[in-house]
Protein backbone atom coordinates (compact mmCIF):
# COMPACT_ATOMS: atom_id res chain seq x y z
CA UNK A 1 0.00 0.00 0.00
CA UNK A 2 1.51 3.59 -1.54
CA UNK A 3 2.00 6.30 1.69
CA UNK A 4 -0.54 9.35 1.24
CA UNK A 5 2.69 11.33 0.38
CA UNK A 6 3.63 9.44 -2.37
CA UNK A 7 0.25 10.05 -4.10
CA UNK A 8 -0.28 13.57 -2.31
CA UNK A 9 0.45 16.15 -5.01
CA UNK A 10 3.64 18.50 -3.84
CA UNK A 11 1.20 21.54 -4.52
CA UNK A 12 -0.11 20.34 -1.04
CA UNK A 13 2.69 20.82 0.65
CA UNK A 14 3.48 24.50 -0.21
CA UNK A 15 2.65 27.62 1.34
CA UNK A 16 -0.94 28.91 1.22
CA UNK A 17 0.31 32.25 -0.58
CA UNK A 18 1.92 30.04 -2.95
CA UNK A 19 -1.03 27.41 -4.11
CA UNK A 20 -3.23 30.65 -4.30
CA UNK A 21 -0.98 31.69 -7.16
CA UNK A 22 -2.94 32.03 -10.65
CA UNK A 23 -0.83 31.51 -13.96
CA UNK A 24 0.55 34.63 -15.35
CA UNK A 25 -0.72 34.19 -19.39
CA UNK A 26 1.67 36.12 -21.81
CA UNK A 27 0.14 36.94 -25.38
CA UNK A 28 -2.75 35.06 -26.44
CA UNK A 29 -2.62 31.59 -27.91
CA UNK A 30 -0.85 32.06 -31.46
CA UNK A 31 0.49 28.14 -31.11
CA UNK A 32 -2.63 27.06 -30.61
CA UNK A 33 -4.57 28.81 -33.28
CA UNK A 34 -1.40 28.42 -35.70
CA UNK A 35 -1.94 24.37 -35.35
CA UNK A 36 -5.39 24.72 -35.49
CA UNK A 37 -5.70 26.90 -38.59
CA UNK A 38 -2.74 24.69 -40.54
CA UNK A 39 -0.74 28.07 -40.11
CA UNK A 40 2.95 28.20 -40.39
CA UNK A 41 4.98 30.59 -37.82
CA UNK A 42 5.95 33.12 -40.84
CA UNK A 43 2.32 33.01 -41.67
CA UNK A 44 1.34 35.16 -37.94
CA UNK A 45 2.09 38.31 -36.35
CA UNK A 46 1.80 37.85 -33.11
CA UNK A 47 0.67 41.43 -31.53
CA UNK A 48 -0.61 39.77 -28.26
CA UNK A 49 2.59 39.85 -26.04
CA UNK A 50 5.56 41.90 -26.45
CA UNK A 51 8.15 40.17 -28.64
CA UNK A 52 9.75 41.53 -31.20
CA UNK A 53 7.77 40.93 -34.67
CA UNK A 54 10.98 41.53 -36.71
CA UNK A 55 13.08 38.54 -34.63
CA UNK A 56 16.23 38.80 -33.03
CA UNK A 57 18.86 41.43 -33.23
CA UNK A 58 22.03 40.71 -35.63
CA UNK A 59 23.79 42.12 -33.37
CA UNK A 60 22.73 40.06 -30.81
CA UNK A 61 22.79 36.55 -32.91
CA UNK A 62 26.55 37.89 -34.21
CA UNK A 63 27.54 38.17 -30.14
CA UNK A 64 26.23 34.54 -29.40
CA UNK A 65 28.14 32.85 -32.08
CA UNK A 66 31.07 34.43 -31.67
CA UNK A 67 30.81 33.00 -28.18
CA UNK A 68 29.78 30.02 -28.63
CA UNK A 69 33.08 28.33 -26.90
CA UNK A 70 32.04 29.81 -23.47
CA UNK A 71 28.87 27.81 -22.89
CA UNK A 72 30.43 24.82 -20.70
CA UNK A 73 31.83 27.94 -18.80
CA UNK A 74 30.09 29.28 -15.96
CA UNK A 75 29.16 33.09 -16.44
CA UNK A 76 30.04 35.68 -13.97
CA UNK A 77 27.49 35.88 -11.21
CA UNK A 78 27.71 38.97 -10.57
CA UNK A 79 27.90 40.35 -14.26
CA UNK A 80 30.25 42.71 -13.44
CA UNK A 81 31.05 43.92 -16.94
CA UNK A 82 27.29 44.08 -18.02
CA UNK A 83 26.50 46.17 -15.08
CA UNK A 84 29.48 48.40 -15.84
CA UNK A 85 28.22 49.40 -19.44
CA UNK A 86 25.03 50.14 -17.74
CA UNK A 87 26.45 52.13 -15.03
CA UNK A 88 28.58 53.90 -17.75
CA UNK A 89 25.96 54.45 -20.58
CA UNK A 90 23.54 56.33 -17.45
CA UNK A 91 26.06 58.11 -15.72
CA UNK A 92 23.73 58.83 -12.41
CA UNK A 93 23.54 55.41 -11.27
CA UNK A 94 26.88 53.05 -9.76
CA UNK A 95 27.79 49.64 -10.65
CA UNK A 96 26.14 48.66 -6.92
CA UNK A 97 23.08 49.80 -8.00
CA UNK A 98 22.64 47.71 -11.30
CA UNK A 99 20.81 44.19 -10.87
CA UNK A 100 20.38 42.29 -13.94
CA UNK A 101 19.03 38.84 -14.64
CA UNK A 102 16.65 36.69 -17.23
CA UNK A 103 14.42 39.33 -17.95
CA UNK A 104 12.13 41.84 -16.36
CA UNK A 105 9.70 38.94 -14.64
CA UNK A 106 12.56 37.51 -12.88
CA UNK A 107 13.26 40.75 -11.67
CA UNK A 108 9.87 42.06 -10.47
CA UNK A 109 10.06 38.82 -8.10
CA UNK A 110 13.39 39.41 -6.96
CA UNK A 111 12.48 42.54 -6.25
CA UNK A 112 9.61 41.72 -3.83
CA UNK A 113 11.27 39.04 -2.75
CA UNK A 114 14.28 41.61 -1.20
CA UNK A 115 11.68 44.26 -0.32
CA UNK A 116 8.03 42.96 0.79
CA UNK A 117 7.96 40.97 4.26
CA UNK A 118 4.14 39.08 4.99
CA UNK A 119 1.62 41.52 5.43
CA UNK A 120 2.78 44.55 3.85
CA UNK A 121 1.20 46.33 0.99
CA UNK A 122 2.34 46.83 -1.98
CA UNK A 123 0.50 49.06 -4.22
CA UNK A 124 -0.10 48.42 -8.06
CA UNK A 125 -1.79 49.77 -10.84
CA UNK A 126 -4.63 48.01 -12.57
CA UNK A 127 -4.63 47.14 -15.35
CA UNK A 128 -1.21 46.32 -15.46
CA UNK A 129 1.32 43.66 -16.01
CA UNK A 130 0.14 40.52 -13.94
CA UNK A 131 3.61 39.27 -12.50
CA UNK A 132 3.50 42.10 -10.04
CA UNK A 133 0.54 40.72 -8.36
CA UNK A 134 1.83 37.16 -7.94
CA UNK A 135 5.36 38.66 -7.18
CA UNK A 136 3.44 39.84 -4.14
CA UNK A 137 1.27 37.14 -2.99
CA UNK A 138 4.22 34.55 -3.80
CA UNK A 139 6.14 36.82 -0.80
CA UNK A 140 2.90 36.68 1.04
CA UNK A 141 2.32 40.61 0.97
CA UNK A 142 -1.00 41.90 0.42
CA UNK A 143 -1.29 43.46 -3.26
CA UNK A 144 -3.53 46.80 -3.47
CA UNK A 145 -4.52 48.08 -6.99
CA UNK A 146 -5.05 51.91 -7.80
CA UNK A 147 -7.81 52.27 -10.57
CA UNK A 148 -6.18 54.32 -13.49
CA UNK A 149 -7.94 57.09 -14.54
CA UNK A 150 -10.74 56.86 -17.62
CA UNK A 151 -7.57 57.39 -20.13
CA UNK A 152 -5.53 54.65 -18.91
CA UNK A 153 -3.49 57.56 -17.09
CA UNK A 154 -1.66 56.97 -13.58
CA UNK A 155 -3.24 59.94 -11.37
CA UNK A 156 0.22 61.01 -9.79
CA UNK A 157 -1.35 62.69 -6.81
CA UNK A 158 -3.87 59.31 -6.08
CA UNK A 159 -0.31 57.32 -6.84
CA UNK A 160 1.33 59.45 -4.08
CA UNK A 161 -1.67 59.71 -1.42
CA UNK A 162 -1.73 55.43 -1.95
CA UNK A 163 2.13 55.07 -1.54
CA UNK A 164 2.19 56.51 1.68
CA UNK A 165 1.62 52.84 3.72
CA UNK A 166 2.89 51.02 0.99
CA UNK A 167 6.38 49.62 1.37
CA UNK A 168 6.94 48.93 -2.80
CA UNK A 169 4.62 49.95 -5.27
CA UNK A 170 5.20 49.23 -8.61
CA UNK A 171 4.53 51.29 -12.11
CA UNK A 172 5.05 49.90 -15.44
CA UNK A 173 6.21 52.70 -17.88
CA UNK A 174 5.12 52.41 -20.48
CA UNK A 175 2.49 50.72 -19.02
CA UNK A 176 1.52 46.59 -19.79
CA UNK A 177 -1.13 46.49 -21.33
CA UNK A 178 -2.57 49.54 -21.90
CA UNK A 179 0.88 51.24 -23.87
CA UNK A 180 0.55 54.83 -22.11
CA UNK A 181 3.76 56.29 -21.09
CA UNK A 182 3.92 57.88 -18.08
CA UNK A 183 5.69 61.42 -17.85
CA UNK A 184 8.49 61.55 -15.29
CA UNK A 185 6.94 65.29 -15.13
CA UNK A 186 3.47 63.90 -14.09
CA UNK A 187 5.16 62.77 -10.73
CA UNK A 188 7.15 66.24 -10.19
CA UNK A 189 6.03 68.07 -7.23
CA UNK A 190 3.71 65.74 -5.57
Amino acid sequence: MKSDLNVRSTWGLARDNINCLKPCVHGGTVWEVRKNASLTREEIVDFSSNVNPLGSSQKALEAIRNNLEQIPIYPDSTSVSLREAIADSFKEISLNNVLVGNGSTELIYLFAEAFLEKGKVALIPAPTFGEYENAVRKTGGKPRHIKLCQDFYIESNVFTRDMKDAKIAFLCNPNNPTSILTSYDNFQGT
